[in-house]
């Protein structure tokens, strides 16, 4: 595929996608709580670099606009990641014993 029909096919889906989800928020047919978390400026840079990785042979241009979205949201994975965090030694610990006691016995 020349870069000129894959450029166009990427912004087409990128095109197509929002104006569905642009109709589905005018016909009101999505929860409001769900509506407000999917049509945040926050997440449009985030839904094009997932079209543009699976439409694009150009991958960088994804992943760019991928790391943007995130970026955009970057206080709220620290939040989530800071209770997450709490738990991981105690699941490294776990995890740890439990290759120690059911490990893969060489030989006998």
């Amino acid at each position: 595929m020349t870069a000129k029909k894959d450029n166009r096919l990427a912004w087409g889906v990128t095109l197509l996608f929002f104006g569905c989800m642009f109709l589905i928020r005018q016909l009101h047919i999505l929860p409001v709580e769900i509506e407000s978390y999917i049509f945040d400026f926050k997440n449009y840079p985030f839904f094009m670099g997932v079209i543009f990785l699976l439409c694009h042979s150009n991958k960088n241009i994804g992943i760019v606009l991928i790391v943007v979205g995130l970026l955009f949201r970057l206080s709220e994975i620290i939040q989530l990641t800071r209770h997450i965090s709490d738990f991981i030694w105690p699941v490294l610990l776990i995890l740890a014993g439990g290759i120690l006691i059911f490990g893969i016995k060489k030989g006998k």
